[in-house]
């Protein structure tokens, strides 16, 4: 049993290392493709196209914090306070009890 699984390895194996047309087609295809394809380094400008100016950033700062004061200063952003939890808790146990009552052992 042991010989048969070792002649299925080998078996499989030496299906995968032979040589076959389709195999070096697709790589021949690539190296073809790959020949033009990639850019040269040379062709990267070195300039930047980045903002850089203070004066605008400086804006966009001013922007967003006054953007912040209005936020922070909206009576929305509070948290709302805990309210009606002990109703809820109250009537919860009203049902609970009731359901009790209902279903005596």
């Amino acid at each position: 049993m042991r010989a048969a699984a070792v002649l299925a390895g080998l078996l499989a194996l030496s299906g995968c290392i032979s040589s076959s047309g389709a195999a070096s087609s697709w790589i021949d295809e690539r190296a073809a493709e790959a020949e033009g394809g990639y850019p040269s380094l040379r062709d990267v400008p070195r300039g930047t196209t980045a903002n850089i100016d203070p004066a605008y950033w400086a804006r966009v700062e001013a922007d967003l914090m006054q953007a912040k004061a209005e936020l922070e200063s909206n009576p929305r952003n509070e948290p709302a306070p805990a309210q009606g939890t002990d109703e809820f808790v109250n009537q919860a146990r009203e049902e609970l009890e009731e359901s009790r009552d209902a279903h005596p052992e």
